[in-house]
Parts: C-alpha cells; structure tokens; sequence
C-alpha cells in the first residue's frame, strides 16, 4: 500500500515496490504550492473515471492512471475498505502529469486536516 508523509504543507507519496509497476515511479511529491483541493472520499475506487493504464482487480484494487481520454487525469492507489484523499493539483505548478492523486491511506482522516 502506498504511503503518504506531509511536510511543509506538501504531500509525498511513496508507492510499494509492486505498485511501482503500475504507476512507473517510486514516489510522487506535490509541492503546497500546487495543491488546489483536498476531500476526505470514503470510497476511492468508486471515484475513478475514464480509460485506465495500471492493474484492476475489480472492487478490489485499482492502482495506476485512470482518466485517459477524459482531459482530467488520475494517478490511483486505492483499495476496497481503506478511505482516501483525493488530492486536485495545478499540473503546471506541480510539473506532474496528471490532475489529481488520489489515494487509499487508513488515516486519511486526520491527513485531510493537516493538508487543508
């Protein structure tokens, strides 16, 4: 499961060794500069849209980039029963190829505070 760590008002990502082949990085930073908006999302898989590169056990486990052929791209890490945050960035700002991170975290709760 991926990690998450907040520092300076930033976001780090950091993905597991499997999920590395989905997502083609081992970590994602999203500088406090680039983050628009940050929602608390009870049920992240159900939050996913268009087209997909990335692995899908259906229900399950999305892990990946959904939205393709949407204009809004998602970098996902997401599994059934675990909250997430759902994270809109400025892709400029951030110098990342996608719109939104969006990420399962058992303590997404208390991380939504801390980023907002």
């Amino acid at each position: 499961m991926a990690t998450i760590d907040i520092a300076d008002g930033g976001m780090r990502v950091r993905f597991s060794a499997w999920e590395r082949l989905a997502v083609w990085r081992d970590e994602v930073v999203v500088p406090p500069a680039a983050i628009k908006a940050v929602e608390l999302v009870e049920e992240p898989l159900r939050r996913t849209r268009g087209g997909r590169a990335g692995m899908l056990i259906s229900g399950v486990l999305k892990v990946g980039y959904w939205g393709l052929g949407t204009g809004m791209r998602q970098l996902v890490s997401a599994r059934r029963g675990v909250p997430g945050l759902r994270i809109e960035i400025d892709r400029g700002a951030a110098g990342l190829p996608f719109d939104e991170v969006l990420v399962s975290a058992p303590n997404a709760a208390d991380l939504v505070g801390v980023l907002v």
